[in-house]
C-alpha cells in the first residue's frame, strides 16, 4: 500500500486570480509616493521647484549664498524623486557653495533650497544651478532657481517684509525708479529701499524715489525691504518703473508686514463700484475693519466697516482687495465686498485673532443655485479635542444662523456668495496649549449629499508644529492604504501624524508614520499632516546643531483589494476520509466556497473545517470586497486504500479492492448453502 503522508504537511497553493475590475484598479494609485518638504511659523519659508529631465545624464546641482544683503548662518538643498531623496547637502561655513551630484538622472524631480538667514536681516539670497556633470556653469534654465529665504515670523519679520522681482529687460537705455507709501493702514516705519542686481553684480544699491538707471537688454533681479509700524505691524506702498519711453514697464503694490495678501479679480468695464466692509461681530465686535482698491500700484478706492459703503469709479482690469482688521476685546470676523449695482464681482472674508487660545476664521462659499441649505461644523479630534468650537453663516452682510457649538445649521441661501464663520479654542495639555483640527462644510438640505464646501482648518498651528492638507478625490467603491512615511530630513520628526476625512467624518488615522486601511466610495475626501520638527542630534563633529525647523516627509494613497489564503492539511488522502481545510481574508466582506461538499457561503476565515474527500477534488474560496473580488484553490488527490496516515479514520483507510472479492466469496457461499437445502 501507498503510505499517506501525515496530519499537518500543507498543500501547495495555487496563484491569487483577481477579478477584471480589481486588476484594473490595481494598476492605478490614486495618490503616486510624493514628497513635501514643511516649515513652522518662526521658520525660513523653503523654496521649491520641480523639472524634468528627458534624457539621462549625470548631473550637478550647486547651490550658492549670494550673501544679500548678508550671509546666512545656514542653508541647504534636497532634490527628491518619486517619494524618495536622490540628493542633499549643507553649506559648512565658511564656505558659500554645497554641491550634490545626481548619477545618470531622468525623470521628474522636485528641488527644495531651505536655510536660516542672518538674524540681523532675516533675508537671505540665493542660487541653486542644475546643471551636467560636465559643464557645472551651464545651468538648465527650467530645472535652476533663484530667490530670497525669509523668515516668516519673528519680532523682526512681524513688521519687515521683502520683495524678489525678476525685470526683463528688452530695451536699452534710462529707466525711472518710483515708490511711494499708501499709508494703509497706517504710514510705513521705514520707507523701502530697493537693490537691483544682475546675476551676482550689483548694479545700483540704494535706490531712491526717482532714481534713473540706465540699463542694457537681459535679465535682472530687484530686492527690496521695508518695516511697518511696530503697533499695526501691516503697511502698504506702490512701485512703478518706468521704460525710456516713458512708457509703464513695471507696476504693483507691495504689502508689508502681517497685512492680508491681496485678492484679485476681474472688472470687465471701466464703471462705478460700491465697496462694502462688515464687521459681523461674531464671536465679538472688531477695533477696526477696512479694506483699499488698487489697479497695479494706483489707489482706486477706500472704505472701512464705521464709514459704511463707498462708491468708486473704477476702470477696467484686474483690480486687487486688500484688506486688515484689528481686534477688540477678542478675536473677530470680517468681510469685503465689492458689487457693480446688484452684481456681486468679488466677496472676501477674514478672521482676526488670536486671542488667547482663541481663534477666529472666515470662508467664502459661492451659492450657484437658490435653496435649502446646512452647514456643518465638527471638531476631528486630531491630534486632540478643542476646547471649543461655534460658527455661524452670513449672506449680505447678515448672519443667518449661529450656534456656539459644533453643531448643523439649516438656512435658506440665495444664489451669491455665503460667507462662513468661526471661532476655536486650541486645546491644552499640561497648562500648554496645543492644536486640533476641525471641519465645516455647506451642503445642500435635502436631495443630494454631495458638499458644496468642505474645508479642513488647523487651530493654533503658530505653536510650532507643522500643517497641510490636501484634496484626495476618489473614484472607486474600494478599500485603499494610506501610507505616512518619515523621511528623517534634516532630522526625524518629533511627532507626525495623518488623518483621512471627509467633512466631519474621519475615515482613519495614524501617528507616527506607517499605514492604514480605509473603505472610500466615490468623492473628495481630505489627507490633513500635522507634524513637530524634532532636534538633530549632537556629534564629535559637531556638538551643538542648529536646530532646523523643518521636516521631509512621504505620502501615498492605493488601492487595496481583498486577499485570501487557502490550504488543506493534506495533499493527498483516501477516498472516504475527513481532511481540513483552513483559509483567511483580508479586506473582504463576504466569501463563497466551491468544490466538492466544500460549497456555499462561508465567513471570511476558517480553521480546521471538516471535509469529506470523495475522489480528487479541486477546492476554491473567492472572496468579495469594496476592492475587487479575489479567488484561491488548493487540489487534494484521492487514492485507493491506505494502512494509515491522514484524515479522521482512526484505525486506517479501507481496502475496497479486498471489500469487493470478500463480498463475492460470501454471495458464492449462500448460493452453494441453498442449493443443499433445496
Amino acid at each position: 500500500m501507498t503510505q499517506m503522508p501525515g496530519k499537518g504537511i500543507a498543500a501547495c497553493l495555487m496563484l491569487c486570480a483577481l477579478s477584471g475590475a480589481a486588476v484594473a484598479q490595481l494598476t492605478t494609485n490614486v495618490l503616486p509616493a510624493e514628497t513635501q518638504l514643511v516649515a513652522t511659523t518662526t521658520a525660513a519659508l523653503p523654496v521649491q521647484q520641480s523639472f524634468t529631465i528627458a534624457t539621462p545624464e549625470d548631473l550637478v546641482v550647486t547651490l550658492t549664498d549670494l550673501q544679500l544683503p548678508a550671509a546666512m548662518q545656514s542653508a541647504g538643498v534636497v532634490i527628491t524623486q518619486a517619494g524618495a531623496i536622490a540628493g542633499s547637502a549643507q553649506l559648512a561655513s565658511p564656505a558659500t557653495t554645497a554641491t550634490v551630484s545626481l548619477a545618470s538622472a531622468s525623470g521628474n524631480y522636485t528641488i527644495y533650497v531651505f536655510g536660516v538667514p542672518s538674524s540681523t536681516y532675516n533675508v537671505g539670497t540665493f542660487t541653486a544651478c542644475v546643471a551636467p556633470k560636465a559643464s557645472p556653469s551651464s545651468c538648465i534654465q527650467d530645472a535652476s532657481l533663484s530667490g530670497n529665504i525669509t523668515v516668516q515670523t519673528s519680532p523682526q519679520s512681524s513688521t519687515v517684509s521683502t520683495i524678489d522681482t525678476t525685470l526683463n529687460v528688452t530695451a536699452q537705455g534710462a529707466y525711472t525708479f518710483k515708490f511711494s507709501d499708501l499709508q494703509f493702514p497706517a504710514a510705513l516705519a521705514v520707507q523701502p529701499s530697493f537693490a537691483l542686481f544682475q546675476g551676482a553684480t550689483t548694479i545700483q544699491a540704494g535706490i531712491t524715489s526717482g532714481s534713473v538707471i540706465t540699463l542694457n537688454p537681459g535679465t535682472y533681479t530687484l530686492l527690496g525691504i521695508a518695516q511697518a509700524d511696530p503697533n499695526v505691524k501691516a503697511g502698504l506702498y506702490s512701485l512703478s518703473i518706468t521704460d525710456p519711453t516713458g512708457a509703464s514697464f513695471l507696476s504693483v503694490t507691495e504689502p508689508v508686514g502681517q497685512i492680508s495678501a491681496a485678492a484679485a479679480f476681474n472688472n470687465p468695464a471701466q464703471q462705478s463700484l460700491t465697496l462694502t466692509v462688515t464687521d459681523y461681530a461674531f464671536p465679538a465686535a472688531l477695533a477696526s475693519a477696512s479694506a483699499i482698491l488698487t489697479l497695479g500700484g494706483t489707489v482706486v478706492g477706500t472704505a472701512s466697516a464705521a464709514g459704511g459703503a463707498v462708491s468708486v469709479t473704477a476702470p477696467f482690469g484686474t483690480l486687487n482687495v486688500w484688506t486688515y482688521g484689528s481686534p477688540g476685546a477678542s478675536v473677530g470676523t470680517f468681510s469685503v465686498d465689492v458689487s457693480a449695482g446688484s452684481t456681486d464681482l468679488y466677496t472676501t472674508a477674514q478672521g482676526v485673532g488670536p486671542s488667547g487660545t482663541t481663534y477666529a476664521y472666515a470662508y467664502v462659499v459661492p451659492i450657484t443655485t437658490a435653496g435649502a441649505y446646512q452647514a456643518i461644523a465638527g471638531d476631528l479630534q486630531f491630534p486632540a479635542q478643542l476646547a471649543g468650537l461655534g460658527f455661524a453663516v452670513a449672506q449680505g452682510g447678515k448672519i443667518l444662523q449661529q450656534s456656539a457649538t459644533a453643531s448643523t445649521l439649516k438656512f435658506n441661501a440665495a444664489a451669491g456668495n455665503l460667507v462662513l464663520l468661526a471661532d476655536a479654542q486650541a486645546p491644552t495639555s499640561g497648562g500648554a496649549t496645543t492644536y486640533g483640527l476641525f471641519d465645516i462644510n455647506v451642503q445642500a438640505a435635502t436631495g443630494s449629499t454631495g458638499l458644496v464646501f468642505d474645508k479642513t482648518q488647523d487651530v493654533n498651528s503658530a505653536t510650532g508644529s507643522l500643517f497641510n492638507s490636501q484634496a484626495l478625490v476618489l473614484t472607486a467603491n474600494a478599500s485603499y492604504d494610506a501610507t505616512l512615511t518619515d523621511l528623517k530630513f534634516p532630522q526625524s520628526f518629533a511627532s507626525l501624524g495623518l488623518v483621512v476625512s471627509q467633512g466631519a467624518n474621519v475615515l482613519g488615522k495614524i501617528f507616527g508614520g506607517g499605514t492604514f486601511s480605509f473603505n472610500g466610495a466615490p468623492g473628495t475626501y481630505q489627507l490633513t499632516f500635522v507634524a513637530t520638527p524634532g532636534t538633530p542630534t549632537a556629534t564629535a563633529t559637531d556638538p551643538n546643531p542648529i536646530a532646523l525647523p523643518f521636516g521631509l516627509y512621504a505620502n501615498s494613497v492605493v488601492y487595496s483589494p481583498p486577499t485570501v489564503t487557502l490550504t488543506s492539511n493534506v495533499s493527498t488522502a483516501a477516498a472516504g476520509t475527513t481532511i481540513d481545510l483552513t483559509w483567511t481574508s483580508t479586506n473582504a466582506s463576504s466569501c463563497a466556497a466551491s468544490g466538492g461538499n466544500f460549497t456555499g457561503s462561508q465567513q471570511t476565515s476558517g480553521t480546521n473545517v471538516p471535509i469529506v474527500l470523495a475522489a480528487t477534488t479541486t477546492y476554491s474560496l473567492s472572496c468579495t470586497g469594496t476592492g475587487g473580488t479575489v479567488s484561491q484553490s488548493v487540489s487534494v488527490t484521492a487514492t485507493q486504500g491506505s494502512s494509515g496516515g491522514g484524515g479522521h479514520s482512526g484505525g486506517g483507510s479501507i481496502d475496497w479492492t479486498w471489500l469487493s472479492v470478500a463480498s463475492g466469496l460470501l454471495a458464492a457461499r449462500l448460493r452453494r448453502g441453498q442449493r443443499r437445502t433445496a
